[in-house]
């Protein structure tokens, strides 16, 4: 799943950096008409499948959901 946080004024690097603090680990990545550069993008990656594989359900992701929102709006 690709999120756009640059509509937030958080690069994806930072976003990834500020979640890795957290314990939680994101790809920062580009999105669909990204301005920016690819080192530094607008957006992240958040992997589903590695969750689902350690038993994750659809309320763990709400609450996944709620923790990075968290994480990133500081």
């Amino acid at each position: 799943m690709l999120i756009d946080t640059w509509a937030n004024g958080i690069s994806g690097k930072e976003a990834s950096d500020r979640l890795e603090t957290a314990g939680i680990i994101v790809n920062m990545n580009t999105i669909p008409n990204d301005t920016r550069k690819p080192m530094d993008p607008s957006g992240i990656r958040i992997g589903t499948a590695a969750e689902t594989t350690r038993g994750a359900k659809e309320r763990d992701m709400i609450e996944l959901a709620y923790v990075i929102d968290a994480v990133l709006r500081g």
